[in-house]
């Protein structure tokens, strides 16, 4: 079976990595651990994740070391791709068209989200948009 390419959202990243339960943890383990999905990330999907994780409001889930290692094995198992602004003003939150044109670039095979505003899309250019609950479904997971 051909490995999933997938764009993954900052928010579910976030989630994975404050809550050690969850279908966004469990898309984690699966995704980075097993290596049997390819990640795709651009310079500002990248750029998101850091500035995101770097809120106040994360403060009391920061584990410096343990995010800090997160991040370098991101930066060395992710697919990179060039951003571009072929998905600009698709979504109702222009902060999130660099997903979509990523998906688009990288030929994913899904974009996994938590934001209302990529979800109600539903998919992109045949690249369906889905929360994680739903993709681990659609894989039987």
């Amino acid at each position: 079976m051909k490995a999933e390419r997938l764009v993954i959202d900052s928010n579910v990243w976030i989630a994975a990595l404050i809550s050690p339960t969850g279908a966004a943890r469990q898309l984690l383990a699966e995704a980075v651990l097993d290596h049997d999905i390819g990640i795709l990330m651009s310079e500002s999907t990248f750029a998101e994740l850091v500035s995101r994780l770097d809120r106040p409001k994360f403060d009391r889930y920061r584990e410096p070391a343990a995010w800090n290692l997160f991040l370098m094995s991101l930066v060395e198992l992710a697919q990179w791709h060039e951003d571009t602004d072929t998905a600009a003003g698709i979504s109702r939150d222009a902060d999130d068209d660099k997903f979509l044109a990523l998906a688009m670039t990288g030929q994913a095979d899904a974009i996994i989200s938590g934001d209302r505003d990529l979800l109600e899309l539903v998919d992109y250019e045949g690249i369906p948009v889905l929360t994680p609950a739903q993709f681990l479904q659609r894989r039987g997971g």
